[in-house]
């Protein structure tokens, strides 16, 4: 039996990395892309994180993860983007009587941009701004000591100046611990919703009705937006504790994406754990088998300190490095309490 899981482990895997060739990319066909940035420092930083994810951002990875959490957690999260785009995760786990419940805010602010018309040739003098943001509700439960569940619902909405989007989407996971070698399975899917479609009033322009007669006066027409769908993620995940002893812990993960708007990928990644969970080391490769993928490697550390009996900080931080436009660092801090 043991052989047999691992064997299916490899193909299945390595089907996934195969298959991506002989598909079409269909990036850009989604709206609310926002939703692919990474979240979770040290999830980020693994790459592979659909059967490791244990903290607060599990509610938009693997919702199963959420049911992990030991007591009341805080996660804040800040990523300094391109030119003055931030991306910014707030999520607070809650323990109840049989389960793990959390809410969540995603954000994506796009800064200010400089109007240009073509009534005024150019520039207005005027500025505007653009920003995403996601507002969830997550509810998670082992059903057995090694089986978990768990879902979220979460509002969607985009705005750029006066004109707008907005939805709804849900993400629902699972956790197994298999009985080969205590290995961790996950699979989540994430951003199953309605389509997004931009309405508002600048979407409001003067038109003339019959342009084939003279002495019409223009009125006003609302420019027609089409339909876009949300970009789900199908993700199916291992990890694996390939050493452990009293103060060191060393995991490897591996992920297989399925996204509706690009081509299948692997993603492969570890973790070192030091001094009894107090020190880490991550890092991972994100998207093997995406030929438009420009991230190159993923790598961060963390650290844990108990401040008291009743309050303990981590801190964590993620490198990810891209071909053309540069490097992105990610901070986070978890409250435990």
């Amino acid at each position: 039996m043991r052989k047999i899981f691992y064997t299916g482990l490899v193909v299945l895997l390595s089907g996934i990395g195969n298959s991506s060739f002989a598909q079409i990319s269909k990036v850009g066909t989604t709206a609310s892309n926002f939703l692919e940035m990474p979240v979770g420092a040290r999830s980020s930083a693994i790459s592979a994180f659909a059967a490791i994810v244990n903290d607060p951002s599990a509610m938009v990875l693997n919702p199963a993860g959420l049911a992990e959490l030991n007591g009341q957690e805080i996660q804040i999260e800040f990523t300094d983007y391109y030119l003055d785009f931030t991306h910014s995760y707030v999520g607070i786990g809650l323990p109840t009587k049989k389960g793990v419940a959390g809410i969540h805010v995603l954000a994506m602010n796009y800064g200010e941009f400089e109007e240009t018309t073509e009534q005024a040739q150019g520039k207005t003098g005027r500025t505007f701004g653009a920003y995403s943001v996601s507002v969830g509700g997550s509810y998670a439960q082992k059903l057995t000591d090694k089986l978990s569940v768990g879902g979220t619902i979460k509002f969607l909405h985009e705005q750029i100046e006066d004109v707008s989007a907005s939805g709804l989407a849900f993400d629902v996971g699972t956790l197994f611990i298999t009985p080969f070698d205590d290995i961790r399975f996950g699979v989540s899917v994430t951003n199953i919703g309605s389509k997004m479609q931009l309405t508002g009033n600048g979407l409001i322009t003067e038109c003339d009705l019959d342009d084939s007669s003279s002495g019409n006066g223009d009125t006003d027409c609302n420019l027609a937006t089409r339909e876009y769908d949300l970009p789900l993620m199908l993700r199916v995940g291992f990890a694996w504790d390939a050493y452990t002893s009293d103060d060191i812990r060393a995991t490897l993960t591996i992920d297989g994406n399925n996204p509706s708007n690009n081509v299948q990928s692997i993603s492969v990644g570890g973790e070192i754990s030091l001094l009894n969970d107090t020190v880490f080391l991550r890092g991972g490769v994100p998207y093997i088998g995406q030929n438009n993928s420009k991230e190159t490697f993923n790598a961060g550390i963390g650290v844990k300190y108990q401040v008291d009996s009743s309050l303990k900080l981590g801190f964590n931080y993620a490198y990810h490095g891209y071909e053309y436009l540069g490097d992105v660092n990610k901070l986070s801090l978890q409250i435990y309490f």
